[in-house]
């Protein structure tokens, strides 16, 4: 009888131990790609810094690519096998990526309940196929950003904005430095009536006049020896934090260093009225997401998951707001009393939802070239229009097989 309460001692002893004692977790490294810098940067260092401090387990390395070559070292590295847990990126990215199965469907990752905390336009942006794709942490879109010390009265319509330009450049102070890359003055471009696709997605650049109108609209710009017109982004961001550009053409990533520099002197509006048509600007409104790579195992997916539910929460939106003036797409964050993400808020009133479907990576380049032909005198706004439906057409065929 002694030894028989001897072992159901042991026992007891032996499962008290056990159950007091929780599994030790595993250690888990995360790597993400981004190209932030300046205030958006600082915002995810100490955003990154505080999730391991309450996730001692977890170790996030980061790598800043430049924008203009994310993308490309993305799909070439995924493809390959490799590539980061996590990518951040413009949904436009989205077709391409999951056409070629590099990025992971998030739907077993987000309940109903957590997204019911977000924009669902915002949501919506970044399904393909039915299933979300990417999580948006921020909805974007250009619109007219000026020095108040500079600009006054904000012209309504472009034939005032000219006049206004003509007015403010003199010495080494420019009235407008106007970035003509696609992205940039595609508003204009939409604004004139200008089409990208087909209900079968395919090209038609070139159908109506509104290419050549606003072709034609870019290269008066560029005669008028009071703008500087170029595909620059570097260039016109410079000149705006140095008060040397009165306006500009940029989006809310850039506000936070623009802030910085000239303090309350900055301001946000919607662009001018294209006074050829009477249409207002028509910016893409797109979202800035978290993509989870394809490759990686369901320990890493999961531990990806959480890291940008965190990211996307209340309080890292907050920051991201205040700091980097990024538009959450998180409904808890109250943004109503800020005046400069009203402007971009009143800009995308006039917007167009940037296309995600593969067909749109075969727009960007062809339509670039049509505007820089046109600005180099290379061409005529209707053959650099034609010459880029043709292209657009070539790159979708051959991206289909056919």
């Amino acid at each position: 009888m002694k030894k028989v309460l001897l072992v159901l001692l042991v026992v007891a002893m032996v499962s008290s131990f056990f159950v007091g004692c929780k599994p030790k977790p595993q250690p888990v490294t995360l790597t993400i790609w981004h190209s932030w810098s300046g205030a958006e940067l600082d915002v995810l260092n100490e955003a990154i810094t505080e999730y391991q401090n309450q996730h001692p387990e977890i170790t996030i390395n980061q790598l800043q690519v430049p924008f203009d070559q994310l993308q490309n070292k993305y799909q070439t590295e995924a493809a390959a096998g490799g590539g980061p847990d996590i990518l951040v990126g413009p949904a436009d990215w989205i077709g391409n990526f999951a056409k070629a199965n590099l990025i992971a469907s998030l739907d077993s990752y987000f309940d109903a309940a957590f997204l019911a905390d977000y924009v669902p336009g915002a949501i919506e942006q970044v399904k393909f196929n039915g299933s979300m794709m990417a999580f948006p942490e921020s909805t974007e879109c250009v619109a007219l950003i000026y020095n108040k010390s500079l600009v006054q009265n904000l012209p309504k319509d472009t034939n005032e904005l000219v006049t206004l330009v003509d007015s403010i450049t003199q010495g080494d102070t420019y009235g407008f430095v106007y970035n003509s890359g696609f992205y940039f003055t595609a508003g204009y471009f939409f604004a004139s009536g200008m089409k990208l696709f087909d209900s079968n997605n395919n090209a038609i650049v070139n159908q109506g006049d509104g290419g050549v109108k606003t072709l034609t609209f870019l290269k008066n710009l560029a005669s008028d020896p009071k703008f500087i017109v170029a595909n620059d982004y570097g260039k016109a961001d410079s000149l705006f934090k140095e008060g040397k550009a009165a306006m500009i053409i940029n989006g809310p990533w850039a506000v936070g260093d623009y802030v910085k520099a000239l303090g309350d002197k900055v301001g946000v509006a919607p662009m001018p009225v294209f006074a050829e048509t009477g249409n207002p600007f028509a910016p893409f409104v797109n979202t800035k997401d978290f993509f989870v790579n394809a490759n990686i195992n369901d320990t890493q997916k999961k531990a990806a998951a959480d890291f940008i539910k965190f990211m996307v929460s209340k309080d890292v939106e907050q920051k991201f707001f205040e700091k980097a003036k990024h538009i959450p797409s998180n409904v808890k964050v109250d943004t109503s009393s800020d005046p400069i993400i009203g402007g971009f808020l009143e800009q995308m009133k006039t917007g167009v939802p940037m296309p995600i479907i593969p067909e749109m990576g075969a727009v960007w380049d062809p339509m670039q070239t049509a505007i820089d032909s046109v600005l180099a005198s290379k061409a005529t706004p209707q053959d650099a229009i034609n010459t880029a439906e043709t292209t657009i057409q070539d790159k979708i065929n051959a991206s289909r097989g056919q």
